[in-house]
């Protein structure tokens, strides 16, 4: 077995808790996208790949092109109720095979949550940096933004995929943008830091409205970035949208992007897999054109205009 670990962080807390709960469980690569959203909605503080079933590497500082085709996942949370919710949604879900859960609390998860954390860097020079962390000196633009309570800290694929797309699109001198589905902020805060002056951050779930407040004070990005719920928005004209979420409600979105958005204005849709991108064009066809998909790993992005 290869013990080669890979940790994704989905949603940390700012102050970790003495005692974690974990759930252990072993799962099929083909079957890994769903099971990891599934635990990013079920408020996962942080997964980590681990223990797959070949070896990635031949010799020292060799690679090869070998995949895990299985591999065991950790999947810490906050309380046992939390642990206990979400082991019942992973065993009804398809392919989560045995789930164990375990109580850790031998040692101080306050720093050791920290360890591993690094500053990322994304195209342009662009660079989310834990506040414990110095950004390197490549970096021209300097997001802070520590792992929080809300999905979005540049870790997962989609939410990379739209930092790269705003840096694409930057500058943004007068023109209004949204974030629709904002999470932590992340991808308001980047826009912010790109020269964006007239932001909303929307999101549905209270919470995640909260911490990406906090993460806009942290950046002193108040002036520029204003934090709605999505009821708040009506009337908005917005040119340029970004949707960091789900397939499902970006089907059921479409008709309020449309509203949102002025002839001409940009989208980017992302939280997509690439077997999903055809359901999503053809249910935006009617009032959006889009170009080819961004594709990394299994993930997906695509950007167009509003026709």
């Amino acid at each position: 077995m290869a013990a080669v670990p890979t940790s994704i962080t989905l949603s940390g807390v700012s102050a970790w808790p003495d005692r974690v709960f974990a759930l252990d469980l072993d799962v099929l690569d083909t079957d890994w996208p769903a099971l990891e959203l599934l635990l990013d909605e079920l408020g996962a503080l942080a997964v980590t790949q681990s223990e797959g079933d070949c070896a990635l590497f031949n010799e020292p500082g060799f690679a090869t092109d070998a995949q895990w085709g299985r591999f065991k996942v950790e999947a810490l949370f906050a309380s046992s109720s939390a642990a206990d919710t979400a082991a019942r949604a992973i065993r009804s879900a398809p392919g989560a095979g045995e789930v164990a859960l375990r109580t850790i609390d031998d040692e101080s998860w306050a720093e050791r949550w920290k360890v591993g954390w690094a500053p990322l860097q994304f195209a342009g020079g662009l660079c989310v940096c834990p506040s414990w962390c110095e950004p390197p000196d490549s970096a021209r633009h300097v997001i802070r933004l520590d792992p929080g309570q809300a999905f979005g800290t540049g870790t997962h694929t989609s939410t990379a995929l739209c930092l790269d797309w705003l840096v694409g699109c930057a500058p943004f001198h007068n023109e209004a943008l949204i974030d629709y589905g904002c999470g932590s902020g992340i991808l308001a805060l980047a826009a912010a830091t790109l020269g964006a002056r007239h932001i909303t951050a929307v999101d549905i779930d209270e919470h995640a409205r909260d911490i990406a407040a906090e993460n806009i004070r942290l950046n002193k990005a108040e002036k520029a970035i204003a934090v709605a719920h999505p009821g708040d928005i009506a009337g908005i004209s917005a040119d340029v949208l970004v949707a960091n979420i789900l397939l499902a409600p970006l089907l059921r979105l479409e008709l309020e992007f449309a509203s949102l958005l002025a002839p001409g204005a940009r989208i980017a849709l992302a939280g997509v897999l690439q077997t999903q991108v055809d359901e999503v064009r053809e249910c935006y066809a009617p009032n959006f054109m889009f170009g080819p998909a961004v594709e990394r790993d299994e993930w997906a992005l695509l950007s167009g205009r509003r026709r």
